[in-house]
């Protein structure tokens, strides 16, 4: 299914070349849903100017994508692009987009800087808005202006204003003692604009944003619904193609595969499958090899697929299941597997507008302390090659002081139970706040049970409704008995082996 432009209602010719206007991209939303969602954020910055910059996506060779708060704000992909909202009383805010010219930063791998080739064809933007009325009628901002006009009229534009916001970036990555600590882009750029207009208060305008990002509108809850379908087919061809002498990386594959068949152009992350012994690493750990989805799965193993991450319209899915190999589990694997979705099915219940993330979390903790599991993440007793990996902890939350993290109030640094999800994939971690209608998170309790070469995460993305939830990613099954029957399905069609062909549609 193609996404639809719906602002481009007619092309417009670029004056003095054959290039198109369009509004943005083709997964843009109504120029409305921008517009409310920047006059919504003035309002909780009382009124104050705002800057936000979008990302540095000038020649990028990768899947780099458009900086998601600055996309939250305006649908734009252009480079380097900056946003600039100005107060007004009694009306909406003065939208001011400033953008590269055409050919400017022009990625081609001819002479870019020779006027000779700046304009051959092969060396024109296909997709890219350029200041000027068009842009500006086409994306509903007020005025449009060259990337390199913006310190100067920004110095006009917020003359006399007391209190500036922008996303401050003030993060920065590891560095070797006696090393200076790289700064980000959104750093540099914040101290530039400062020292630009010294005599205003600047003040962080990033959680701004993220909290408006929590609360889906309509465009965003229907993009993160067609995500999970399209990850639900591809999960669900997978688990019939699962066979012993699989690598897990044609797993990955075959979803990737289907996902793109279904409309998906990327996927939201890189892929998490991981067989046997791999399951007990945590995936960030096997990224740091190249091979890091590579290993041939065998009867008896389960294998961990946290890879149901089709995006759709810029908006991530991340579903999880957790497989038998051979097609059955075992009843060790049933009795644990049972255990951790009786955990994540008593979490969704209780979910609902009006209910703190952390009383969720612990509704998932009581079911693993029912079955008698807390005394099996004790380090102490079980000694780090045996100790259990066990999500959310039940010993932080129901024994208070005895776990082996504590948490702070946004729930962060804790044996979490899952996060908000949209733009990201992990939009949030922000427990301060109840849950409310238009919110998406994730539900995954986890176990890793070193001794026993276990390891089981169970994940759905839920849809917080105004009576209640909806589970966006249920069409994947989950119970073992729908796991292994559809396993038998699968086989039974005989429609892939390793080796073999990719099933039919």
């Amino acid at each position: 299914m193609r996404a639809h432009n719906w602002l481009v209602t007619a092309a417009v010719a670029q004056l003095g070349s054959s290039q198109v206007v369009v509004a943005q991209s083709d997964i843009a939303f109504p120029a409305a849903v921008y517009a409310a969602r920047r006059a919504k954020l003035v309002r909780e910055t009382d009124d104050a100017v705002v800057v936000v910059p979008g990302r540095l996506l000038g020649g990028a060779d990768d899947n780099s994508k458009q900086n998601p708060d600055f996309w939250y704000l305006t649908g734009v992909e252009s480079p380097f692009a900056v946003l600039v909202l100005i107060p007004r009383p009694n009306a909406a805010p003065r939208t001011v987009l400033f953008l590269p010219e055409l050919y400017q930063l022009a990625g081609g791998q001819y002479p870019a800087l020779d006027e000779g080739f700046r304009r051959a064809v092969w060396n024109r933007p296909r997709r890219r808005l350029a200041p000027g009325p068009d842009a500006a009628r086409l994306t509903g901002a007020d005025e449009t202006y060259p990337i390199d006009e913006l310190v100067p009229r920004l110095r006009t534009l917020a003359a006399g204003a007391r209190v500036i916001y922008m996303p401050w970036g003030d993060e920065v990555g590891y560095a070797p003692p006696g090393m200076l600590a790289a700064r980000t882009f959104t750093a540099q750029f914040a101290r530039t604009l400062a020292s630009a207009i010294p005599n205003a208060q600047w003040n962080d305008v990033t959680p701004f944003v993220r909290k408006l990002r929590l609360v889906k509108d309509a465009p965003e809850i229907a993009a993160l619904r067609r995500a999970a379908e399209i990850s639900a087919v591809g999960m669900l061809e997978g688990l019939r193609a699962l066979r012993p002498g699989m690598n897990d990386r044609e797993l990955a594959g075959l979803m990737e595969y289907v996902w793109k068949r279904e409309g998906s152009p990327l996927t939201a992350f890189p892929p998490i499958v991981s067989s046997g012994e791999n399951s007990l690493t945590f995936f960030s750990l096997l990224r740091e090899n190249y091979n890091s989805v590579d290993r041939v799965m065998r009867s008896g193993d389960l294998v961990f697929v946290d890879y149901g991450a089709a995006e759709y319209q810029m908006y991530a899915a991340d579903i999880c299941r957790t497989w038998p190999v051979s097609g059955r589990f075992t009843p060790e694997q049933r009795k644990y597997y049972d255990i951790v979705l009786e955990a994540q099915e008593a979490a969704i219940a209780a979910i609902k507008p009006g209910v703190m993330m952390l009383d969720v979390i612990k509704v998932a903790a009581q079911v693993f302390r029912k079955h008698g599991l807390e005394q099996y993440e004790d380090i102490a007793r079980m000694g780090e090659d045996k100790v259990w990996g066990i999500m959310p902890s039940p010993t932080h939350y129901l024994a208070r002081d005895a776990g082996i993290v504590r948490y702070s109030p946004l729930g962060r640094g804790v044996r979490d139970l899952g996060h908000h999800i949209g733009l990201e994939v992990q939009d949030s971690r922000d427990y301060s706040m109840p849950l409310q209608p238009g919110m998406v998170v994730t539900i995954e309790p986890k176990i890793y049970i070193p001794e026993k070469n276990i390891a089981i995460m169970i994940e759905d993305m839920i849809l917080v409704t105004e009576s209640g939830h909806e589970n966006l990613s249920a069409s994947v099954p989950k119970r073992a008995p729908d796991v292994e029957r559809v396993m038998a399905q699968g086989r039974r069609m005989n429609a892939w082996r390793p080796g073999g062909t990719v099933p039919a549609r």
